[in-house]
């Protein structure tokens, strides 16, 4: 079955159109004697004009005369089915006030459209594609970017009950009533269904690791819209709709269905919109409060550094600071077991119950206790150290750098009845430990 031949004196001829698409009529064609000089333009075999009805089809048809030579137009799409579809779009789209042609191959012959419907202004052009037999998703997807690379949109139609390309090129499924009332579309329009949660700004529709990021805290709605299949329409209406740009191919952004080939309106496009930027919001907001954590988890890991640190020079001048005022004040001293707030974080020595130093305050905590340390040797392990020490303390206040020696022994104390090494660890608090 083929629509479309050459007259030797008309040149193209469209019989599916009452004047031939040539202004001429299908009485001067049909059971003429002798036939009238019609030909296949794929393979130059003589042609007839063949009027026949199908349900509510009135057909005009061409056929090959016997002992036809293999040709592409008897044996690709020969299927009736195949054959009404393309008579639909091609209908739909001239009532749509396009113009619509049957076979249009390309000039190089990359392609060649089912039906190529043409904008009145000649702006647009959309091939719409009659698929009914199988074919590979690799196979319809290069198809499809010859047309691209042409500048031409294309929908393809089909009847099959699966279509596993369905998704990767804009295309439609079609269905026809068994009352032979109107070809339905059924699947490929999608409409975009929003749902937002009552307070935008704490998303309470999901907590799941992928959506919240792993982070603690309220976050803003990115919005639990889908994408929805249509229910079923008539094939004129999508056509038009097509025809008339009130409809698109688009390929779906929401993470369900991303990159997915839908034909939607702008409507549907814009409340997919305001969904893709309120995930772009809620993904920042994340990255914020992620970037956040690595700054407190660091800022904790600094801190405990720096308390360590603390404790390892304040444990390695207990030794010196006991020598020093043993040396300077002729009587051992008593040291604390620890630092504490009243002496700024360092570790108060003692000659009897009155401190007479301390060991490694921190400089930050020194201005709220400043009033307290006036007076007291303030020992440092670094010079550093004792500069950020001077920064804070009361001008004139002594201050020490002592060099760490966990090793060295103090004088020899009086004799009190104990070796000089038990009234080291006896002064350190060794002898409990």
């Amino acid at each position: 079955m083929v629509f479309v031949g050459v007259h030797d004196a008309w040149g193209r001829i469209d019989v599916t159109r009452p004047d031939l698409g040539c202004d001429q009529d299908r009485a001067s064609i049909h059971k003429t004697k002798p036939p009238a000089p019609l030909t296949c333009y794929e393979c130059g075999w003589q042609l007839h004009l063949v009027h026949k009805t199908h349900a509510a089809y009135d057909l005009w048809f061409l056929r090959h005369a016997n002992k036809a030579p293999h040709c592409a137009t008897k044996t690709d799409g020969e299927g009736l089915q195949h054959h009404l579809l393309k008579l639909d779009l091609a209908h739909h789209a001239r009532a749509a006030g396009w113009t619509a042609e049957y076979e249009v191959p390309a000039a190089d012959g990359a392609w060649r459209a089912d039906v190529l419907a043409t904008s009145p202004d000649g702006a647009r052009r959309v091939a719409l594609e009659a698929q009914m037999a199988s074919i590979s998703v690799a196979d319809i997807t290069a198809r499809t970017a010859r047309y691209r690379a042409d500048g031409i949109e294309v929908c393809w139609f089909t009847d099959r009950k699966t279509i596993p390309w369905l998704g990767d090129v804009p295309a439609a499924q079609i269905a026809r009533p068994e009352d032979d009332g109107p070809v339905q579309v059924t699947a490929g329009p999608a409409r975009f269904v929003p749902e937002w949660c009552e307070d935008r700004g704490s998303c309470g529709g999901c907590q799941c690791e992928s959506c919240a990021g792993g982070v603690d805290g309220p976050l803003p709605c990115g919005g639990h819209g889908t994408w929805q299949t249509v229910d079923p329409f008539p094939l004129d209406r999508f056509v038009r709709a097509i025809c008339t740009d009130a409809t698109r191919p688009h390929q779906l952004r929401t993470e369900e269905d991303e990159e997915q080939w839908r034909w939607i309106t702008r409507r549907y496009f814009e409340l997919e919109e305001e969904q893709v930027q309120a995930q772009a919001r809620r993904e920042q907001a994340v990255d914020r409060l992620l970037a956040r954590h690595r700054r407190q988890a660091t800022d904790a890991r600094d801190h405990q550094a720096a308390i360590e640190a603390l404790l390892q020079r304040q444990k390695a001048l207990t030794r010196p600071a006991v020598e020093y005022i043993y040396q300077h004040m002729g009587r051992y001293p008593r040291v604390a077991e620890h630092g504490t707030p009243e002496f700024a974080m360092g570790v108060p020595v003692y000659l009897g119950d009155a401190p007479c130093a301390v060991i490694c305050p921190v400089a930050g905590r020194i201005p709220a206790v400043r009033e307290r340390l006036a007076g007291l040797i303030l020992f440092a392990a670094t010079e550093r150290e004792r500069d950020r020490i001077i920064a804070n303390a009361q001008p004139g206040q002594r201050i020490e750098v002592l060099e760490a020696r966990q090793d060295a022994e103090p004088p020899s104390p009086p004799d009190q009845g104990i070796t000089i090494k038990a009234a080291v660890h006896r002064m350190l608090g060794l002898d409990r430990m």
